[in-house]
């Protein structure tokens, strides 16, 4: 599946760009941050962002994203383990929260587990 990923920190590119492409997820661009146009421009399947460091909130940018890749899924990851937070993550557009806790081996699983069964606009929490 074509997709974008945002991570704020670069160093963390590479590892991440490695690990998604173990669930299928096969990175076409990268960013820093949200940028609307090289979205648009890379038409994603999916869009994963690391949502932990943006100022203005983690539903701001999924709600930004969700603006130019209406169609594709957008999996948040965080640090934060909190329900309230994974609600805003929904109601923003996200259709999936991956938390950073889980360690690689859940995420990968249940990675491909949302990629083979969830029907298109489906939504899960992947704590």
């Amino acid at each position: 599946m074509r997709t974008y990923l945002i991570e704020p920190q670069l160093l963390f590119v590479p590892y991440l760009s490695r690990v998604l492409a173990d669930a299928g997820l096969h990175v076409v661009a990268t960013s820093d941050d949200v940028d609307g146009k090289d979205i648009a421009l890379h038409d994603p399947a999916a869009v994963f962002v690391d949502v932990d460091f943006f100022e203005r909130g983690a539903p701001n940018a999924i709600c930004r994203i969700r603006q130019v890749a209406k169609h594709a899924a957008v999996i948040a990851f965080s640090e934060l383990d909190d329900p309230t937070f994974e609600a805003a993550c929904y109601i923003s557009g996200a259709n999936a929260v991956i938390s950073k806790r889980t360690g690689v081996d859940v995420a990968l699983r249940k990675m491909r587990g949302l990629l083979s069964t969830a029907a298109p606009g489906a939504r899960s929490v992947l704590a």
